[in-house]
């Protein structure tokens, strides 16, 4: 006869695999490849944003693991590197569309993260009031170019007082914050998150021009490329 704990042993761990694994279905890609260039189809690397943009200065490749690039799968992935869904699931503020040449348009952002800052539930209503990391999300995945990466608006932001205008420099701060606690395995629940980063050069044009806030970046895209696993330990 089993005992009491461990039936509860089996319980418990059934529980948080029901809530890891529910990953909806990966996504069928046509095009293996790490992502396409937007401007090759008439897109951007800035979305459209106070009648200028913001640049998408990250990239998760397309030859992530699939789960990665859904949208649950990736909201995973992003707790286990610091972020996760805006305070309570509210959003101020108009969307900021982008173009990533695959045939779909301009398009707003799939969805918002915030910085957590380790307080689970309650992190990432401090960032809406204090300020700190976020970024937006878009995929890539239309019917002329469908690599299925991720194209991220990264940038540091300054308080609700401040509303949340981007700080000096932001754009590659946000980046480099972003990237550098990604870098490296991570967990979250029963996965773990290899990330590996490959610097590219000659997507986004260094400097300030048609960049929202006058705010210089570097011109550098990093792009991330995730391996997914299952762990219990």
């Amino acid at each position: 006869m089993r005992s009491p704990i461990f039936a509860t042993l089996v319980c418990t761990l059934s529980f948080f695999a029901s809530l890891s694994l529910a990953t909806p279905t990966p996504l069928k890609r046509a095009d293996s490849v790490a992502f396409h260039d937007p401007r090759a189809r008439g897109g951007a690397l800035l979305n459209r944003s106070g009648g200028l943009g913001e640049p998408l200065n990250v990239i998760i490749s397309g030859k992530s693991s699939p789960e990665i690039l859904t949208k649950n799968g990736f909201l995973d992935y992003a707790r286990a590197v610091g972020f996760s869904m805006e305070c309570f699931g509210q959003h101020r503020g108009d969307p900021q569309p982008a173009n990533l040449g695959d045939g779909n348009g301009w398009r707003g952002e799939r969805e918002v993260l915030r910085q957590h800052f380790a307080i689970p539930l309650l992190g990432t209503c401090l960032q809406s009031l204090t300020g700190g990391n976020h970024f937006r999300v878009y995929q890539q995945d239309g019917p002329e170019a469908n690599s299925g990466a991720l194209f991220l608006a990264v940038s540091e932001e300054k308080d609700l007082a401040n509303n949340h205008q981007i700080v000096p420099n932001g754009y590659n701060i946000g980046r480099d914050l972003f990237v550098n606690g990604a870098v490296g395995t991570k967990r979250f629940l029963l996965h773990t998150y290899t990330t590996t980063v490959e610097e590219v050069r000659g997507l986004l044009e260094p400097g300030s021009e048609g960049v929202n806030h006058g705010i210089a970046q570097d011109g550098v895209v990093k792009v991330l490329t995730v391996t997914r696993k299952f762990s219990l330990f």
